[in-house]
């Protein structure tokens, strides 16, 4: 690894610990990445930082399960894993000790802000990706148009929400997905097809209707989370691409999509957790 300064160093790290928050990111695995030792590692970080790597590691975890308790609604079973920890006890017992509730609690409460004295981080993304073999699927389809990277593009989904409503059919019967039919950072001045799509879960059966029938096309796939307001997808979207590319992974042919973990509110599009596949060759 080249020489580079203290700062720089320091700099790499934060960004590696905010981006891998649900995966290994201890002293030694650090060390391993980087190629420094953990006691230099340790020594570096704590006199630019002025907190200890693990220290600053669990802090980090527990801001950003604040901000995912706070501003989504993603059940505490899952946000302990997505923040790195296995088990609710494990999890329990760091947030307890860092904010001074429990998780529970954290996320009932009406004044959390004043009870932990800050604002939650606004962001959560993993680049701890996967790569996936996927199935065509049957689903539903509402196209439209529009820049991927603007709220307005969520309008759509209020489509999607009357017919649910018209046709007495309950949201958790279905996934929900956007497909991308473009890539709105080569062609920003564009507008690109945005199509909401709804996938029937197994047992959620359906009168056909030609107009709106689609398939959701199969294939070997890429898979990102992340959670952030509509505002930051362009940005996050970037630093995904710049994460493939220093993976030697290779873009492929075809629409990209994004799975929401909750149907889209058009009005309101911030905070969803959300993973992004798209294709690989």
């Amino acid at each position: 690894m080249a020489e580079i300064s203290i700062e720089a160093l320091v700099k790499e790290l934060l960004s590696y610990i905010n981006h891998h928050l649900d995966g290994d990111i201890s002293l030694e695995r650090l060390s391993k990445l980087s190629g420094y030792s953990p006691f230099y590692l340790h020594r570096k970080f704590k006199s630019e930082i002025g907190h200890s790597l693990r220290d600053f590691i669990i802090h980090q975890r527990i801001e950003t399960a604040a901000y995912l308790l706070t501003l989504t609604t993603v059940p505490i079973s899952q946000i302990k894993h997505l923040v790195g920890y296995e088990t609710a006890s494990s999890f329990n017992k760091a947030f307890k000790k860092v904010m001074g509730v429990s998780p529970k609690a954290f996320r009932t409460s009406n004044n959390y802000l004043e009870a932990v004295h800050h604002v939650p981080k606004s962001e959560y993304l993993s680049l701890n990706y996967e790569l996936i073999q996927l199935p065509s699927r049957n689903a539903i389809v509402f196209p439209s148009v529009g820049n991927y990277f603007h709220r307005k593009i969520y309008q759509v989904w209020g489509d999607v929400k009357q017919y649910l409503d018209v046709n007495d059919l309950r949201e958790d019967q279905f996934d929900y997905l956007a497909i991308l039919h473009s890539c709105q950072n080569i062609t920003p001045d564009l507008p690109g097809r945005y199509d909401a799509v709804i996938v029937p879960k197994p047992g959620t059966k359906l009168e056909a209707n030609r107009f709106f029938q689609t398939q959701v096309p199969g294939g070997k796939f890429i898979k990102y989370r992340f959670c952030a307001s509509a505002e930051d997808f362009q940005r996050l979207s970037l630093v995904i691409g710049k994460h493939m590319e220093s993976q030697g992974i290779v873009h492929g042919q075809g629409i990209s999509y994004l799975a929401f973990h909750t149907l889209p509110d058009p009005d309101h599009p911030d905070n969803l957790l959300t993973d992004w596949y798209m294709p690989v060759e």
